[in-house]
């Protein structure tokens, strides 16, 4: 299968201007968060803590340093994104790292999670027989996808495309917030799109995914975990700096993944569309209107 080009982060991203789709992304009710400046040179005012629950837990370092705050919108993503998996799959659990400081600011050796829009979180793994495991720690997985270090879990575990996929999936279609990027290194994303076409997810989707998995020119190559960074919440602009993202483009990409999947997706890709945007269960295709340029 032929593979995709290997994406890079531009460098020097400019400032973008404010999006014309803000009015299409909501905030959180009742917690007012601010993400402040940049991701790599920023702070964070009324940082909002995840909350630990059967389907998420954080990983013992990160509560002990107490970098587990992040804005009102990248938590409650963390946490639906966790719901969602458990009943996509039964007895996941999503394993958080590091988010940012209750008011952000360096955390180290970190040179982002500044502002209160970036997340580390574990990969989910499985045998060579592909039953879910659970390893202790971060793993780092080599180009084939099999784990290569620590040296006690070397070979021990394989990089679980399929729940990883579905990690992804949730946070591209969230209705509420815009994913910026997520950084991870090209040869598992390749996994990741492979295994998306295979199960054939929607084109937009696809799409999607292939624009915001990236692999970091600046940090290591994100063999080990997901980077997630989200776009800055309408409420937070214009004091919340993007970088480059075309967010407004990016946010219409997001609608058309769900559009799609309304419209040409399983008809349980259809019942979680009609969830995300809020739909009556017996409503009809027809009532959307057509997806352009879709296979």
């Amino acid at each position: 299968m032929a593979r995709v080009a290997t994406p890079t982060v531009p460098e020097d991203l400019p400032e973008e201007p404010p999006d014309p789709q803000a009015s299409r992304l909501t905030s959180v009710p009742g917690l007012h968060s601010r993400s402040v400046g940049t991701a790599q040179n920023g702070h964070l005012q009324g940082g909002v803590a995840v909350s630990e629950s059967a389907q998420l837990r954080l990983l013992p370092q990160t509560k002990r340093n107490g970098i587990y705050f992040g804005t009102a919108e990248l938590v409650s993503l963390l946490e639906r994104s966790a719901t969602a998996l458990a009943a996509d799959h039964p007895g996941t659990v999503l394993r958080v790292a590091n988010l940012s400081r209750q008011g952000g600011g360096d955390i180290g050796p970190s040179v982002s999670h500044n502002s209160g829009r970036d997340a580390d979180v574990m990969f989910f793994a499985a045998d060579r027989y592909g039953s879910p495991q659970e390893p202790a720690n971060f793993c780092h997985y080599d180009d084939n996808g099999v784990a290569d270090h620590p040296p006690v879990d070397a070979g021990r575990y394989e990089f679980d495309a399929a729940r990883n996929w579905s990690l992804v999936r949730h946070w591209l279609s969230d209705p509420d917030v815009l994913v910026q990027w997520i950084f991870v290194s090209v040869p598992l994303r390749n996994q990741l799109l492979d295994h998306a076409l295979r199960i054939g997810a929607p084109q937009s989707l696809r799409q999607r995914a292939a624009r915001v998995l990236v692999q970091p020119r600046d940090s290591s190559p994100h063999a080990d975990h997901f980077h997630l960074r989200i776009a800055c919440p309408p409420g937070d602009r214009p004091e919340c700096l993007d970088g480059g993202a075309s967010s407004d483009l990016a946010r219409q990409a997001q609608v058309d993944a769900l559009l799609e999947m309304y419209h040409h997706g399983s008809p349980g890709e259809q019942r979680y569309a009609r969830e995300l945007m809020s739909l009556p269960a017996d409503s009809d295709p027809a009532d959307l209107p057509p997806i352009e340029g879709v296979d």
